[in-house]
């Protein structure tokens, strides 16, 4: 059995330092690749690093942080202009307050703003807080991957540890493990949907539960281990959904200025976690192939 392992490291664009911290991971062959946030105000220097390093780059589709790269008021945006927060965006999907036109119009702007800088269209397309999963949006997502001829995504139906504890807290939300729960809902229905719409997704994902401070070793390991399990099928893919770079300054974000993730230690944590020896150990005593979105889609 071949165990492919796609790790793929968010929020590329979002600050020099993050940039910088995702290109030496790339470089160190510990992460496969990046998704792109290109309202990020740093994100031509992330386009300039990832052609200099030859980094396999993806959209981060971004609708719920900062400011939108098309139209700069309308249903997904405060009177200010800006973003709804994840829970604000969720909340008014909830209430019908969206108009999913809007949100079509910024995933198209956002996409050619990639293509502008990078000179082609993003190897694959997932969603900042995992918007894209959020029902009446995943359809929308999903034929506009098809339009584009983006040909994977993110579903993130991760198996959740019960009474798992979390350590880190953003964007207030008090409840991460009742959150989670509903992502990994979320993620199983659009796994459905792209499915039907010809968009390849890996067989399994690791990420949610080993954020900044609750990615230890021993907990990483055990989550990628048990993906694998028993001997089965001939090839198993999993995406393992990372967020490394060094602390962000003071410019930093999409807009509105860095938070609080940003600009703590937790970023580098994971980055000593994952170019630590013994997960390079780990990788190779169980057969694990790190591999980039492009390489798994023909098997």
């Amino acid at each position: 059995m071949r165990k492919l392992l796609v790790i793929n490291a968010d929020d590329f664009g979002y600050s020099v330092e993050r940039n910088r911290g995702m290109v030496d991971c790339f470089r160190d062959g510990v992460i496969s690749g990046v998704t792109m946030m290109v309202n990020g105000i740093a994100v031509e220097d992330g386009a300039r690093r990832a052609k200099e390093a030859r980094m396999p780059t993806g959209m981060h589709l971004n609708v719920t942080e900062g400011i939108p790269v098309g139209t700069k008021r309308n249903t997904l945006t405060d009177e200010n202009g800006h973003f709804l927060g994840s829970l604000g965006f969720r909340k008014a999907m909830a209430n019908g307050d969206i108009d999913l036109e809007d949100f079509k119009k910024e995933m198209q702007s956002q996409i050619d703003r990639f293509e502008s800088l990078m000179g082609h269209k993003p190897t694959h397309i997932d969603g900042h807080q995992h918007a894209h999963l959020v029902p009446g949006v995943c359809e929308v997502f999903g034929s506009l991957l098809r339009e584009n001829g983006v040909r994977s995504t993110r579903c993130p139906y991760e198996d959740l540890e019960p009474n798992h504890v979390y350590s880190w807290t953003a964007d207030a939300v008090d409840d991460f493990d009742a959150s989670f729960r509903e992502v990994v809902q979320q993620a199983a229905s659009a796994k459905s949907t792209m499915k039907e719409t010809n968009i390849w997704v890996t067989d399994r994902f690791v990420g949610l539960q080993t954020m900044g401070p609750d990615m230890t070793l021993e907990r990483l390991q055990r989550q990628i281990a048990k993906v694998y399990g028993p001997p089965g099928n001939d090839v198993i893919t999993c995406e393992f959904m990372v967020h490394p770079g060094y602390i962000t300054g003071k410019d930093g974000g999409c807009g509105v200025g860095p938070d609080d993730f940003s600009a703590s230690p937790d970023r580098e944590h994971e980055m000593s976690i994952l170019r630590s020896k013994e997960m390079l150990e780990f990788y190779r005593k169980q057969g694990i192939e790190i591999v980039s979105f492009d390489q798994c889609y023909n098997l």
